[in-house]
């Protein structure tokens, strides 16, 4: 198991755990399918090992050298999703300035990274807060300014002025195994199928709280959406939440979600806790 947590990357041997890579504030973590590990820092930019215990700074991937995502597409490319200055903190409380480059999104096509920036093409605004690849080998962006999609080479932009997205503040997005786009927001969770919007609210269904920071789909076909209140599931009929009152589960701000097998990894302020049926 590797995890990033605020003082590095750490990697689980089964009996202990070792400090691997750069010891900072770790954003994101992601690991290709050709084994490298991609690390996105807070002020540090972009690390990858290739090898074991052999870090690189990668310096081209990151414009203001603060990552908030890394994820590729089905052919292995890899992306970068970088912070613009001011972006609005996850938790809703005041503003990051982080300098005054723009930051946008990244690709290493394997040759070079191209930098794709709002004003440029149709991405929503500049600090990139999650990407995730369906299964049209589409790419999806979050930002603070709605999503939007990259199908080949033409970019489209949804927000809440042009589409049913219940909020333009975009924290985290899944692309399940029927095709369809979830998307968590700070109002709310929003299923795409096809042309086809579907919101889900506290307000009118079991979802815990609005602010989605984190959706996932599990091995069986369930859609775990992370908030600050617990995490809720649901089956494609009805929901159930999981909180630190009613369960295992080590804190109730679940801000990323991850699927092994069976299980479900659910990374919390506090540690990480898994659910196994």
């Amino acid at each position: 198991m590797w995890v990033g947590t605020w003082g590095g990357v750490f990697k689980n041997t089964g009996t202990t755990w070792l400090t691997q890579g750069p010891e900072s504030f770790v954003e994101s973590l992601f690991i290709a399918h050709d084994n490298t590990k991609w690390v996105g820092l807070w002020g540090g930019g972009v690390y990858k090992c290739e090898a074991e215990g052999k870090w690189e700074n990668v310096k081209d991937a990151s414009p203001t050298n603060s990552v908030n995502v890394i994820a590729s597409d089905q052919k292995g490319s890899i992306w970068v999703g970088d912070w613009g200055g001011g972006a609005v903190n996850l938790d809703g409380k005041g503003e990051i300035d982080v300098n005054n480059k723009t930051g946008g999104a990244s690709n290493f096509n394997g040759k070079r990274w191209i930098q794709y920036k709002a004003g440029e093409v149709n991405l929503g605004d500049n600090s990139v807060t999650a990407i995730v690849c369906d299964t049209k080998e589409q790419m999806w962006f979050g930002t603070y300014h709605g999503i939007s999609r990259l199908d080949k080479g033409v970019w489209t932009l949804f927000n809440k002025q042009n589409s049913k997205l219940p909020d333009n503040d975009v924290y985290s997005l899944a692309a399940d195994s029927k095709g369809n786009i979830w998307i968590g927001t700070c109002n709310g969770l929003a299923k795409l199928s096809g042309e086809t919007w579907t919101i889900f609210k506290k307000e009118n269904c079991g979802l815990v709280d609005n602010l989605i920071l984190s959706v996932a789909e599990d091995s069986f076909g369930n859609i775990w959406a992370g908030t600050n209140k617990g995490v809720s599931v649901f089956d494609g009929s009805k929901w159930k939440t999981y909180s630190s009152e009613n369960s295992k589960l080590i804190n109730n701000r679940v801000q990323t979600i991850k699927i092994r097998d069976k299980k479900v990894y659910l990374g919390t302020t506090k540690g990480i806790s898994v659910f196994a049926k």
